[in-house]
């Protein structure tokens, strides 16, 4: 019996589709499974590269998840599948703002319900607060979500927050400066993610999605960053201040998101660093205690 799938994406850059083809070039071919693909399309696409402009006037929104219109959703995507794959960006630590608007649509509640899913992100680094936004999503409309894989820049932080500006606002995917690593997630991750779908086609073809999860976590599918995850939970708190009060206040909107990128720059070049030494302190700690 051919298994059906769905592959529900919206990709800016094109990085995510990159990711998909890899992901999915194994079961390409194969008569045992039919994959279809639904692209989420706003009605007014967003730009790439970005103005700097552009990329702050997507932050309130995309923080507060406020839904933009898009393209109609095919009926014939509305049935159901063996597996959906719901693969996303974030954006300032949420869902992209095409996703977030497609979760909020009828059609996917028809979707997803009863549905089980998978999750694939493109991430600069930090993906766990938008993960747990589409979860929450999914699960609230019947849904399941069987497995994660989160593709991210490996760089360190800030050298990932230069580069990706320049990719973002030049559209170019080199060597900033000839110096600084490529932007995004490496060539050598997109090519090596095929090796998910050793775990992800047993699974859809035997009915097993249960453990799909654990086997998908084993193969460093969605690897956490403590560091990282503390310096999230913290930027979510500040974002949704700033979000909230942008969205209130928008006879001087333009002031208010120049003095949001300030504290955004600050915290990046001073808080972030502190961060991740006190990360590497703790992780100290923890294994001198294990020792003893």
């Amino acid at each position: 019996m051919i298994k059906t799938i769905l592959v529900i994406f919206y990709t800016q850059t094109g990085q995510l589709k990159q990711v998909l083809d890899s992901l999915l070039r194994p079961p390409c071919g194969n008569a045992g499974f039919s994959i279809d693909y639904l692209e989420i399309k706003p009605q007014t696409p967003f730009p790439f590269p970005w103005t700097r402009r552009e990329f702050l006037d997507v932050f309130p929104e995309s923080v507060m998840e406020k839904p933009a219109p898009l393209q109609p959703i095919p009926q014939t995507v509305q049935r159901r599948y063996d597996l959906i794959i719901l693969a996303f960006q974030p954006w300032y630590l949420s869902p992209s703002i095409p996703i977030s608007s497609f979760l909020k649509t009828p059609e996917a509640e028809k979707i997803f319900q009863g549905s089980d899913v998978l999750t694939v992100i493109g991430a600069r680094n930090m993906w766990q607060g938008a993960f747990a936004c589409v979860k929450e999503k999914v699960e609230g409309y019947g849904g399941r979500i069987c497995g994660n894989i989160a593709l991210v820049d490996r760089a360190p932080n800030l050298v990932s927050v230069i580069t990706i500006a320049y990719w973002l606002f030049t559209g170019k995917k080199n060597k900033f400066l000839g110096l600084f690593p490529p932007p995004g997630v490496s060539e050598a991750d997109i090519a090596a993610a095929g090796r998910f779908w050793e775990a992800i086609g047993p699974a859809v073809l035997n009915n097993r999605l249960d453990g799909l999860d654990e086997t998908l976590r084993n193969l460093g599918a969605a690897e956490i960053n403590d560091a990282l995850a503390r310096l999230e939970n913290r930027a979510r708190k500040v974002f949704t201040l700033w979000a909230n009060l942008i969205i209130k206040v928008p006879k001087i909107r333009g002031m208010l998101l120049n003095l949001f990128l300030a504290e955004l720059v600050f915290a990046l070049a001073v808080i972030s660093p502190i961060n991740s030494l006190l990360g590497v302190i703790i992780k100290s700690l923890r294994r001198k205690s294990g020792e003893c």
